[in-house]
């Protein structure tokens, strides 16, 4: 009964959809045909690995059941409430919230990533953990990050396409996925923490609470990173199908040196963003 009302509260968001997400690409995609430098050798669409087009993820909403072994420790979510625009340039407002308690340790981690629409990199990114917040602008345009709350610092980057967590998890969902392909990317906005990577490990089955999916498994490995550490083992199985759900995820513990998982429960599905639909671009704060 959920899943069906989360449907239907999804085609009556997309039928009332606004038309300003409409001009609000237009206008975006006009900037970039005049303003887009010759991408680097590093970058996402010189790399022929980036989607560049409209994604069906405004109004997506993905809620997980979190789990420690076979203990239910919690619950998550992931999706793109809307659009927003940072710096006059339009991005998806990506949102992870994963919550939790485990061995006497509670578990809150915020993500929220503002994904370029047209070449899906980052613009912003924040990390709201409780005690520590910490918020990054990109500059593509000058190579340059600038970090706020917590610590203020500046620094230069090789990329004029950075990526963070986030962002590099709706990067996925674009891409072929063929079986023993690996895909390197030198996008990470702490250059230290470059090479990300990707790796396509098998096909499987799975079946969890909002149904069952073929899906292709995927390790993403980032260096350090809280969630895509090295030597974590961290996989997303997402759906083999266009939708590329994300159906289920093995992460670091952002405490505790173990892995938790994500399960999906239910699912609202997205609409393209270059068809008059979706909804109200809305502010993450």
């Amino acid at each position: 009964m959920a899943r069906r009302e989360l449907r239907r509260g999804a085609a009556a968001r997309a039928r009332a959809a606004s038309a300003a997400v409409g001009l609000l690409l237009w206008a975006a995609a006009a900037a970039t045909a005049q303003e887009m430098e010759t991408p680097d050798r590093d970058s996402l669409m010189a790399a022929g690995h980036g989607a560049v087009g409209a994604q069906p993820w405004i109004g997506e909403e993905l809620r997980y059941k979190l789990k420690y072994s076979v203990f239910g420790i919690g619950q998550a979510s992931l999706g793109v409430p809307g659009l927003d625009t940072i710096g006059g340039w339009a991005t998806y407002a990506a949102e992870m919230h994963i919550e939790g308690s485990v061995l006497g340790y509670d578990i809150d981690q915020k993500l929220y990533s503002w994904i370029d629409t047209g070449r899906l990199f980052s613009r912003r990114f924040m990390k709201d953990d409780p005690g520590r917040p910490r918020e990054y602008d990109f500059f593509p345009e000058e190579r340059r990050v600038q970090q706020i709350q917590h610590r203020d610092s500046t620094w230069s980057i090789g990329t004029s396409e950075p990526l963070d967590d986030l962002a590099f998890v709706y990067l996925a969902r674009t891409l072929p996925l063929e079986v023993g392909q690996t895909y390197e990317y030198n996008q990470y906005f702490k250059e230290e923490r470059n090479p990300i990577i990707l790796k396509v490990l098998r096909r499987d089955k799975l079946e969890v609470g909002a149904g069952a999916f073929n899906t292709v498994v995927v390790q993403p490995i980032i260096p350090e990173s809280s969630l895509f550490a090295e030597g974590g083992n961290a996989e997303i199985h997402l759906s083999d199908d266009e939708r590329r759900l994300i159906v289920y995820m093995k992460v670091d513990g952002p405490i505790l040196p173990f892995n938790i998982t994500l399960h999906l429960e239910e699912f609202q599905e997205g609409v393209p963003t270059g068809d008059g639909g979706g909804v109200e671009p809305e502010a993450v704060p």
